[in-house]
């Protein structure tokens, strides 16, 4: 069964309409995502460009590379210590959460990490 079972009908004149469709497009959102956000009080964030997908794929790819490295070294040598691959490791995966909540993860109005670029809705 649905989960959402209510339908509502908006009306918009031209201008608004063109301002909506560019806010959603911004957002990465589709129209119904759109709204839920902005009604549960979620300040929206545009949607990044291609080169920070990218960056991120990369980034991943690093600490996958690196983590196989430590299962390696640790397989080989009984430890990996603190200051070698481990830790390298951890900053690498903590970049990767830092990006993403900085350009992905939606966050309730004023709630600021002071990083964000948000949307005016």
């Amino acid at each position: 069964m649905r989960k959402r079972n209510i339908k509502l009908n908006i009306f918009l004149n031209a201008d608004e309409k063109k301002i909506l469709d560019s806010k959603v497009k911004k957002s990465g959102l589709n129209k119904s995502e759109f709204f839920r956000k902005i009604i549960l009080g979620y300040q929206l964030k545009e949607q990044p460009d291609e080169r920070f997908y990218e960056i991120l794929k990369q980034l991943r790819g690093m600490a996958i590379n690196l983590n196989q490295m430590a299962k390696v070294y640790n397989s080989n040598f009984g430890y990996v210590p603190d200051y070698d691959i481990e830790s390298l490791f951890k900053e690498i995966k903590k970049l990767i959460l830092d990006l993403q909540e900085k350009y992905l993860l939606p966050e309730k109005k004023g709630v600021s990490n002071g990083n964000n670029k948000t949307m005016e809705i």
